[in-house]
């Protein structure tokens, strides 16, 4: 497991589009790495999706060198078959943390609000909006990637909270 680096993969994972962002977390500040999606389609069979999720999973733990990861709980959505579909998402980067031995933490997503905006019903916006603060990242980023970010943030500052003692 590496732990040296410090460098947080966060994940807001879907089966349509996984958001993905990089830190690296310095104590009490965060440094933006990068950010982006995984996106698979529709009429694409289940497996070929879930292997591209997979392989891009794998791919940025191998040039990042993670020394953990976070990712979104799931919450129950309206729709069970959105919800398994988010649960199978959820699985395969919980596969590959495991094939490369990072550890792997889950924040529910009034958690991660509650942290990035001190509200744990925060609109997209309002995550975007504190994103762009943390972080002065020129293009527009979507509200998957901001996602992201913020479970990667909300990791970075709960690790920093736990007080050690002894």
């Amino acid at each position: 497991m590496n732990t040296v680096n410090n460098l947080i993969l966060g994940f807001d994972p879907g089966l349509n589009v996984t958001g993905w962002g990089a830190i690296k977390s310095y104590g009490n500040r965060e440094e933006y790495v990068n950010h982006g999606t995984i996106v698979t389609k529709n009429q694409q069979l289940l497996g070929v999706r879930l292997n591209t999720i997979f392989e891009q999973v794998s791919g940025l733990c191998q040039k990042y060198s993670p020394s953990s990861i976070a990712v979104e709980k799931i919450f129950s959505n309206k729709n069970p078959d959105s919800t398994i579909k988010l649960g199978k998402a959820r699985g395969i980067i919980f596969l590959v943390a495991a094939r490369f031995d990072i550890e792997i933490f889950e924040y529910s997503p009034n958690t991660v609000k509650k942290n990035l905006v001190g509200y744990g019903h925060a609109e997209k916006s309002q995550i975007i909006y504190m994103i762009n603060r943390f972080f002065p990242i020129k293009e527009k980023i979507s509200h998957d990637s901001a996602d992201a970010l913020a479970v990667a943030i909300c990791h970075s500052m709960q690790k920093q909270s736990k007080i050690k003692v002894g």
